[in-house]
């Protein structure tokens, strides 16, 4: 049986990665709190950026404690970014490039052919800040449902597939179903829905996780995340929490794509 690279769930010990997801946990009630304070001024049909920063907001906190809770954070964290042998490696530095450059390809360039932003100013540090954090938390979670299935000690090989799949499935879902519709403001174009998992989503997961699971590199693996959804969140133009509601109508049908 191949080595765990998480280690078994964790419980509070002390360390400052502990003490880090209790300022999340307390950020995660302050956001709830201001949800409930605010959700009753806006139009739920309309797209909020304030109240798309507070779900955002609170999915991330949820995110970060459960990366947590598996281990996952305290391997991003306090782990070697990459091993000695690796810097020396040329596979692993051709791998490593391989997904960079994929993230470059299908987030900098590809993504935002099949996108729009229906006249929406450009705020790209605030966005790409939006970004990093959903980045982040999407890595995190990814990396969670794969310290989850390690304890099935299913092999490595079969752990990817099955994380693959089961994020794919969950992923599709929650962006069509939520995301999309209560966070993200209207940006797809429908026929470049089938595009964009063809020849960005995919080959990006697949290379990341296929590079994670033969060489471990968490933090890699998240920062990697962390920049292609910053990419796509300047993109997509993603407005910031101060600027007012918009008036475009929200929907299952807007969240497909005009």
């Amino acid at each position: 049986m191949a080595e765990s690279y998480f280690p078994d769930p964790t419980v509070f010990a002390g360390r400052w990665t502990d003490y880090v997801i209790l300022l999340v946990l307390a950020l995660l009630a302050l956001l709830a709190i201001l949800f409930l304070r605010e959700q009753d001024k806006h139009d739920p049909d309309v797209h909020s950026p304030l109240l798309a920063w507070l779900r955002g907001g609170m999915y991330f906190c949820l995110a970060f404690t459960a990366s947590w809770a598996t281990g996952v954070f305290q391997v991003v964290t306090t782990g070697p970014v990459a091993r000695a042998e690796q810097l020396a490696d040329p596979v692993w530095i051709g791998f490593t490039l391989l997904c960079v450059s994929l993230m470059i390809w299908g987030y900098v360039y590809w993504w935002p052919k099949g996108t729009v932003t229906h006249g929406r100013p450009a705020y790209p540090v605030a966005s790409g800040a939006f970004g990093v954090l959903w980045g982040l938390s999407a890595g995190q979670l990814q990396l969670s449902l794969y310290a989850v299935l390690e304890e099935f000690a299913f092999g490595r090989a079969v752990t990817a597939v099955l994380v693959y799949v089961l994020f794919a499935i969950f992923n599709l879902n929650f962006q069509l179903g939520w995301w999309d519709i209560k966070v993200s403001p209207p940006h797809n174009v429908r026929e470049w829905n089938a595009r964009k998992v063809l020849f960005a989503h995919n080959p990006f997961l697949i290379a990341t996780l296929a590079y994670f699971t033969i060489y471990g590199n968490a933090a890699i693996f998240v920062l990697l995340q962390a920049a292609a959804l910053a990419a796509a969140a300047i993109a997509m133009r993603f407005p910031p929490f101060w600027l007012p509601d918009g008036t475009q109508k929200v929907s299952r049908q807007t969240a497909l794509g005009i």
